[in-house]
């Protein structure tokens, strides 16, 4: 392969993530989407995780809103994680239940398929007060 060829390779990559990352933001609240470009582009092989995943929350969790934020642990340095929040006003055993059934019938086997994924799902509740 050429360096020309090499070049032309790499820009097509790069443009099919930043293409990957215009479709993630049409799924997901991205408080920081520089943040969040930037830890993907770290972690390219979770792209397709993240857009699949929300097609799965989605069919469990249809009224919910999903969020999608790096948080860096504090009780480790250099330790950043990616995670997608499911905003929901679910009772908190229904919530949990849900959210079983998705670890159960895909979550688990799904994010072990990604080598040293740093991407991860939880739940938070929005009030129900106007």
């Amino acid at each position: 392969m050429t360096l020309i060829q090499d070049t032309d390779v790499k820009s097509k990559a790069f443009d099919d993530l930043i293409n990957s990352f215009n479709q993630i933001t049409n799924l997901y609240s991205i408080p920081d989407p520089l943040k969040t470009f930037q830890f993907i582009v770290e972690q390219q092989a979770i792209t397709s995780l993240i857009v699949e995943a929300h097609d799965k929350i989605t069919s469990l969790f249809p009224n919910e809103r999903l969020g999608l934020e790096v948080k860096i642990d504090p009780e480790i340095a250099e330790s950043k994680n990616l995670w997608i929040t499911i905003y929901t006003k679910l009772e908190v055993d229904e919530a949990f239940d849900k959210l079983m059934i998705l670890d159960d019938t895909w979550w688990l086997e799904a994010v072990t398929s990604v080598p040293q994924s740093n991407l991860h799902i939880n739940l938070e509740w929005e009030s129900n007060e106007i």
